[in-house]
């Protein structure tokens, strides 16, 4: 399983005319261990849409590949603190 280090949690608006409430989040981060060799190790990604998120097994399920999650991007953790938020309010699933 492809493992994601240095990861964030990123929006994306495919159209600038798509509504704000219609955003879908993706994972950035350094990719390794990418078994099907897309990417060759220390690569920086974008993954496709993200449809469950499981911090507790840190793991996370885009629309496509499932990752293992290693540790966030620590300026990403100092923005969430900075905003008063927290990873645990991004677990989630939705509809595949």
């Amino acid at each position: 399983m492809p493992r994601l280090e240095n990861w964030s949690i990123v929006g994306n608006l495919n159209h600038q005319y798509q509504a704000p409430d219609s955003e879908t989040s993706r994972l950035e981060g350094i990719i390794f261990d990418d078994e099907l060799k897309r990417f060759s190790d220390g690569r920086g990604v974008t993954t496709s849409r993200l449809v469950e998120l499981d911090l507790e097994n840190k793991i996370a399920q885009t629309k496509n590949t499932k990752y293992k999650l290693g540790e966030p991007y620590p300026n990403y953790l100092k923005w969430l603190e900075e905003n008063n938020m927290t990873l645990k309010q991004y677990n989630y699933q939705t509809q595949k």
